[in-house]
C-alpha cells in the first residue's frame, strides 16, 4: 500500500507541476505524460550518457599521450646514454686525437 500511496503523491505533484509550467501541452498532464515529455526525458538521458562517454574518452586520450611521452623520453634517454658509452679503445683514440704532434 505504501508504494501506491507514494505513486499517487508523485503523480499528483507531477500533474500540478505540469499544470503550472506548461499549460500548452494538455496531453502531458495524464500518464504516461505524453510524447513531448518522454522525448525530452530521453534526450536529457542521452546527453548525459554522451557527456560521460566524452569525459571517459578524453581521459583515455590524455593517459595514452602521457604514456607515449614517457616511452619517447625513455627511448631518447637510452639512445643518448648509448652514444656516450664508448668502448675503452675508442676513448683512447679520441684522447690521442687531442695530442699535439710537433
Amino acid at each position: 500500500m505504501m508504494n501506491s500511496e507514494n505513486y499517487a503523491q508523485t503523480d499528483e505533484k507531477w500533474q500540478a507541476l505540469l499544470a503550472r509550467s506548461t499549460p500548452t501541452f494538455a496531453g502531458d498532464t495524464a500518464p504516461p505524460y505524453g510524447f513531448v515529455t518522454s522525448t525530452l526525458a530521453r534526450l536529457k538521458a542521452e546527453k548525459g550518457e554522451r557527456d560521460m562517454l566524452e569525459r571517459i574518452g578524453l581521459r583515455a586520450l590524455f593517459a595514452s599521450l602521457a604514456i607515449l611521452v614517457a616511452v619517447v623520453g625513455v627511448s631518447i634517454g637510452m639512445q643518448i646514454q648509448d652514444r656516450m658509452d664508448f668502448d675503452p679503445a675508442v676513448k683512447s683514440l679520441l684522447q690521442a686525437d687531442d695530442i699535439p704532434i710537433s
